[in-house]
């Protein structure tokens, strides 16, 4: 492909038309950010223009153009992109506004772990620098510290959003990835996984509903809307856990049967270890079970006395 001719200069700032278009999609904080960077830094961050005239008007770039105006920035660095007609200037305005530029959660997280840890920058400097709360600065030192990498991909990928990963992250790594496609497939959202990771990780979660909040989030999820139970601050008591547990499990097992009952075979031999996981489960908890009952494990119930 024969190389375009674009070009790099300064332009000045009233030379450059703005777009009522690409306003729609600009807010406020965008070129607050915009106005800060130029304060600290200058106006280093150029804006993409194409030919108009005797003019130029903006392709990529409105809240920087906007900031500039707005502190009284004379002057900015522009490329002039080689596109004729205004046709072709909006096809390319079009494909810039839907290439996510560098940075992100995850680049932020990790430019703020190194700007710690390797530059001993305080991290109060940089809630001041960013306008950012302590909150969130250590919400997206989590992504960079504690999330897998697998999950970082997906948040990279658009399968879930930072804010879900954020959640996500609380969790151990191993058990992330299994989690965070449950998720995507379930369409789960923020709050939905913010809820279960707060049950999974609370001190006296018991294994059988960190299992279940793993394979069948969506399940776990409707036991809880179901029963209107909400997870309290102090410690249960074995009874009231039990209670719980039994209740969610009886509607689990009513809705494996349903989805057994409607698998084929191919289907089944793909869930074939979990299948034989459970089995071994249930035949230790029925092992439990009768001899809690005073029952020997294989003796019927009641006894096997003569009538």
């Amino acid at each position: 492909m024969a190389s375009k001719s674009n070009k790099a200069c300064t332009l000045k700032v009233g030379q450059i038309e703005k777009d009522p278009i690409l306003a729609l999609g600009m807010s406020e904080k965008d070129v607050e950010k915009y106005g800060r960077v130029a304060k600290a830094y200058g106006n280093v961050a150029p804006a993409i223009v194409g030919q108009r005239g005797a003019g130029y008007r903006i392709l990529a770039g409105q809240a920087r153009l906007e900031a500039c105006a707005q502190n009284g920035i004379q002057e900015m660095p522009v490329i002039v992109a080689d596109a004729d007609g205004e046709a072709n200037q909006m096809k390319l305005a079009l494909m810039l506004s839907t290439v996510r530029e560098e940075g992100g959660p995850l680049s932020e997280g990790a430019l703020i772990n190194a700007l710690v840890t390797q530059h001993g920058v305080p991290r109060h400097e940089l809630m001041a620098l960013l306008k950012k709360s302590k909150s969130w600065i250590s919400k997206r030192e989590t992504l960079a510290l504690r999330l897998s990498e697998d999950v970082k991909g997906m948040v990279r990928g658009g399968v879930i959003s930072a804010r879900t990963a954020e959640e996500i992250a609380r969790l151990p790594q191993d058990v992330q990835t299994m989690f965070a496609c449950k998720v995507a497939r379930d369409g789960l959202n923020k709050d939905h996984a913010g809820k279960l990771v707060s049950m999974y990780t609370a001190d006296d979660a018991d294994m059988a509903l960190r299992e279940t909040i793993l394979a069948a989030p969506l399940a776990a999820l409707d036991a809880i809307a179901e029963t209107g139970v909400q997870r309290r601050k102090e410690k249960r008591g074995a009874a009231e856990r039990i209670s719980g547990i039994v209740g969610f499990l009886i509607r689990l097992a009513f809705e494996l049967k349903g989805l057994l009952a409607t698998m084929d075979g191919q289907a089944l031999n793909a869930v074939a270890r979990d299948l034989d996981a459970l089995r071994g489960a249930v035949a230790d908890l029925s092992t439990v079970l009768c001899l809690r009952a005073g029952v020997s494990p294989g003796e019927p119930q009641g006894g096997g006395g003569a009538l």
